[in-house]
């Protein structure tokens, strides 16, 4: 017999009854405070994704656009407004339902991206729409639309620019405004 077992006189039997339900009331209460916790970081997760895709589409525009120049193309950057930004994107996000018509957006898993061609509009479908500030009924779809900036004075360096403003940027414009909240200065979508 082990020399621990005779000093304290008792055998190896494991938990008894009582221990095993004060772990379980333990591990009970710690769950139930940690989902209290966490599960309100799924809606800023959500948000920092939409967000981290609407920077990227941006960026994606404003290369497209200093290429355009350089090459001195201002007439072929009228045909990117109201286009398709995933179309510019080298990989396009895993959750991309791709193009939909309008009344197919129903059928779009939350979570999705998807783009509108007849209206041009690029669409998500917000995944975890309690969470917004403004608490909108499911489902909710936030859209944008890539829009064209114009300059209204001529410009002597665009000679094939013969009439009309000279095309200048392009914007990744909010249809509509549902913002999350933000808890760690992250800004609302705009």
């Amino acid at each position: 017999m082990p020399r621990w077992v005779e000093v304290t006189g008792r055998s190896n039997r494991g938990f008894t009854l009582l221990e095993l339900v004060v772990v379980m009331i333990l591990v009970g209460i710690l769950f139930s405070v940690a989902a209290w916790r966490l599960l309100p970081l799924r809606g800023d997760a959500e948000a920092a994704h939409v967000a981290t895709t609407i920077g990227t589409l941006r960026s994606a525009l404003g290369l497209s656009l200093a290429d355009h120049v350089l090459r001195g193309q201002y007439q072929a950057l009228q045909t990117l407004d109201g286009s398709n930004p995933m179309d510019l994107m080298l990989e396009t996000p895993e959750r991309y339902a791709g193009i939909v018509s309008g009344q197919d957006i129903g059928r779009v898993p939350p979570g999705y991206w998807y783009f509108i061609e007849e209206s041009g509009l690029l669409g998500y479908r917000v995944r975890f729409p309690h969470y917004l500030l403004d608490s909108p009924a499911d489902p909710v779809h936030l859209h944008w639309r890539v829009v064209m900036a114009f300059d209204a004075s001529t410009d002597a360096a665009a000679p094939e620019q013969t009439s009309g403003p000279r095309p200048i940027g392009l914007r990744l414009v909010p249809q509509q405004t549902h913002p999350w909240p933000s808890p760690q200065g992250l800004e609302a979508l705009q």
